[in-house]
């Protein structure tokens, strides 16, 4: 029979939730015999009620059940995953020491023996409660996760009007009861009252939403058995009916354990503290109800006691108060409908994001978690309540080094309660997979108090998987292009220049086309490779300390030509405020930028405009504004002229020969060199670009700056 619960090898890994498949497949092998256990261990219960007491038959039917009970109990106890086991170990210890202490009573009863009270067998009973409130606390913290400390008052508050109803009937006689000394007294109701506080609880958890466990359920009436076993004890001593106690107190003793070694082999065993995977309910109205009847058990029976008193006005305003306890649970019933209604709502919007939506609490334990979350991370709701949400998915690096907590950059975001963006991060799936993630933290306040944060995250793979083909795409393109292109653009010049002879005039004007459209084409390979390079981080910046008023001049020498051509005049206006001012930068790379800037404003002037290259300091900033006159730029596209390929007309590029990367070249240089560049446009009016860097003092140290996440602690 103990094959029955022999654990697999691998139990040793067993996850704590008791969820992995060699679980579910031991339970489903040793579940098979518990229908037939609860019926046989019925049919030796009946025949203890129908055999004469302390008779031979009845002895032997006695010692089998218990005997086997006891086995079955602690075979299946030993067999459970790690998670349960302890619960189910100190059940057996309570049931274990319960029948030791039935036991010697029966043996002094036996013998004819008289057994002082209290005595050995009343000091086991009380000591089989230690485990069993190790296990309900267990039970109670393990099936409302997050929130266990609810759990806790509710089931006080159904012990509290438990043990007032049973005070009324059974302690009031018993300590009325003649020739019982305060500690007899003490000891006859302590266990009656231990029973009920435990089945109370187990009563609120069983009420609490969904289908209630087979195996909490037996475990449950098991209580209620020893609850009626111990109130029985007691009654005999009040009213001396040891014939009936002693015939029948082992009975019950003997179903109680019955009862326990069958919720051991329940199906559901295994699950007994997992919570249902069902959305959980903070208050279901069963369980308010069952509230209800615990807060209006104290007035109800303050009422039945001055029911024969002479004073009715105390009776009326006893009465009263059970009329306004009622009020008040009605209206309270109410709030939660409209709680639980909005609580809905909350959950469906959340559910409904594709982010990752994560509450944690001061410590970084989660509090809730959107249906986004747990599929990303591939976890259940209760894998990722009340644990820290660091511990789950952050706590090992991509190499799969340890992340302790406390070096996480979330774990200051969320003690101090400030608010930032994190990049290039990696999570962990429940089965040991990984994936990269971007994550925001934001504080969560109640009342003015920090109570914890919302950190949201966004899985990010198909993204990247998409940009590294992107660059590997327009690399390979790129590099590929400027062979062949550089050997058309060098025939076509030749063609060009005559070298090779001379061509009709219609001939001539097609290969000067061609020369132009090549010189474009060459243009725009370059500037994707520029940006490519960018983005990969491999375009260089040699920055030394130059005079923003040498850069302006540089450019404007480098475009006269251009600027020529096209019958615009350059003016290069320089504020004394500028003369001494230095800026730490790449020179070739920003005059490439103004060179950029320069270009654009040529082609979207007029021929005999003016362009005008200003150079001043504001505050620590050096500016270098590049200012025309041209047609301007509409309010609407302003935030996307430095877009890639951004253009404010799709037909810019086809009429002014541009890439539509200048821009977005400008951009990428001026912020990696620690400037900024911004426009401003009016229509008809003309456009001003200006280039924002800081002024140094000294030369600084060239080495690049590591990426700073922009955090802002809240006030």
């Amino acid at each position: 029979m103990l094959n029955l619960f022999r654990r697999p090898a691998n139990s040793t890994r067993r996850r704590s939730d008791g969820a992995s498949g060699s679980t579910v497949a031991l339970g489903s092998a040793r579940s098979r015999i518990w229908l037939p256990a609860l019926v046989i261990g019925a049919v030796a219960v009946a025949l203890l009620a129908l055999l004469p007491y302390d008779s031979p038959r009845w002895s032997f039917v006695y010692l089998c059940t218990t005997l086997v009970s006891l086995v079955v109990l602690f075979g299946a106890a030993l067999a459970m995953p790690l998670g349960v086991r302890t619960i189910w170990w100190c059940l057996f210890a309570f049931q274990l020491l319960t029948m030791a202490a039935q036991a010697l009573m029966t043996q002094a009863a036996t013998e004819s023996e008289a057994l002082a009270f209290p005595g050995m067998p009343d000091w086991l009973s009380l000591l089989a409660y230690v485990p069993v409130l190790v296990a309900l606390g267990l039970l109670i913290q393990r099936l409302n996760p997050g929130r266990d400390r609810e759990a806790w008052i509710d089931s006080s508050i159904l012990s509290v009007a438990a043990a007032s109803v049973f005070g009324l009937f059974l302690i009031v006689p018993v300590l009325t009861t003649p020739g019982m000394s305060r500690g007899a007294v003490a000891v006859a109701v302590t266990y009656p009252m231990l029973d009920l506080a435990v089945l109370a609880s187990l009563i609120w958890l069983l009420i609490g939403g969904g289908r209630p466990k087979t195996s909490l359920l037996l475990v449950a009436v098991s209580f209620a058995i020893t609850l009626g076993a111990d109130i029985l004890r007691d009654l005999s001593l009040v009213n001396a009916w040891s014939s009936l106690s002693d015939a029948l107190l082992p009975t019950l003793r003997v179903a109680a354990l019955v009862t326990m070694a069958a919720a051991a082999t329940a199906p559901n065993a295994e699950s007994i503290a997992v919570p249902r995977e069902s959305p959980r309910q903070h208050a279901t109205t069963s369980r308010l109800a069952v509230l209800a009847v615990g807060v209006l058990a104290v007035p109800a029976l303050v009422a039945i006691r001055l029911w024969s008193a002479e004073s009715r006005l105390t009776l009326l305003l006893a009465l009263a108060a059970i009329i306004i306890i009622i009020l008040a649970v009605w209206r309270i019933g109410l709030l939660v409908t409209t709680v639980d209604q909005q609580r809905q709502v909350t959950e469906l919007v959340l559910d409904s994001a594709g982010d990752g939506i994560v509450g944690l609490d001061r410590e970084g334990f989660v509090v809730f978690a959107n249906l986004s979350a747990r599929r990303m991370l591939r976890c259940r709701e209760s894998d990722l309540i009340g644990r820290r949400f660091h511990d789950v998915a952050h706590h090992e690096h991509a190499d799969g080094r340890t992340f302790p907590w406390a070096d996480c950059p979330v774990h200051q975001l969320v003690l101090r309660g400030g608010e930032g963006y994190i990049p290039d991060q990696v999570y962990v799936r429940r089965d040991g997979t990984t994936f990269p993630v971007e994550i925001i933290v934001s504080p969560l306040r109640v009342d003015g108090m920090l109570t914890g944060a919302v950190q949201s995250f966004r899985d990010v793979s198909e993204r990247r998987a998409v940009d590294e083909l992107k660059r590997q795409f327009v690399s390979v393109v790129s590099h590929e292009l400027r062979t062949p292109l550089t050997s058309i653009k060098g025939s076509l010049q030749m063609l060009d220049s005559g070298i090779v002879g001379t061509m009709p005039p219609e001939q001539a004007e097609l290969v000067s086309m061609a020369v132009s459209n090549s010189e474009r084409l060459s243009q725009l390979v370059n500037d994707i490779l520029d940006l490519e390079r960018l983005d990969a981080g491999r375009l260089p910046l040699k920055p030394e300390s130059v005079a923003p008023g040498q850069l302006a001049e540089l450019a404007i020498t480098g475009m006269g030509g251009a600027a020529g051509a096209a019958g615009i005049r350059l003016v290069a206006e320089i504020d004394a405020s500028a003369g001494d001012a230095r800026v730490f930068v790449d020179p070739h790379r920003m005059v490439q930028v103004l060179t950029n800037l320069i270009g654009n404003a040529i082609k979207f002037s007029d021929r005999g405009a003016r362009i005008v290259v200003r150079v001043s300091v504001v505050g620590e900033t050096a500016q270098i504004a590049v200012v025309d006159r041209g047609r301007g730029i509409p309010v609407e596209h302003l935030e996307s002229v430095f877009d890639r390929f951004g253009q404010v007309d799709a037909g810019d590029s086809r009429r002014e020969g541009g890439t539509g990367l200048g821009l977005a070249i400008a951009r990428e240089i001026t912020v990696r060199s620690g400037g900024e560049i911004t426009v401003t446009s009016a229509i008809g009016v003309g456009s001003t670009f200006t280039v924002g860097l800081p002024i140094v003092d000294e030369i600084v140290d060239a080495t690049p700056a590591p990426v700073v996440i922009g955090v802002e602690e809240s006030p």
